[in-house]
């Protein structure tokens, strides 16, 4: 595998990790906003694991821009959405135990 291509998780629950961000949020911890407003990046941190395993982190970065640009009304400033998918990345790592320093990032 090339140094800049992540190690992806073999398995990745996208349910599992809805709950986990669904739970955090009835805690408090992401802030006063509807949960409804992080479900897309969710989808998009896991979806984009699982569909291109093996893109690097400038892919992974065209992908968000593209992704951010096609949203109507976006209830998350980019920097929020940008730093909430390294969040989803972070504990879909620890999760699957394989090597957070392993995990993609986005780059601007």
């Amino acid at each position: 595998m090339r140094a800049d291509v992540p190690n992806v998780p073999p398995v990745i629950d996208v349910e599992a990790e809805l709950n986990h961000w669904r739970q955090r949020h009835a805690e408090g911890a992401m802030g006063p906003g509807s949960f409804g407003h992080f479900v897309p990046w969710i989808k998009f941190a896991c979806d984009s694991l699982i569909t291109h395993p093996r893109a690097t982190n400038e892919q992974r970065e065209d992908a968000f821009q593209t992704q951010y640009a096609l949203q109507i009304m976006p209830r998350l400033t980019e920097a929020q959405a940008r730093a909430f998918i390294e969040q989803v990345w972070d504990h879909v790592y620890v999760a699957s135990m394989v090597r957070t320093d392993d995990r993609p990032r986005l780059i601007a």
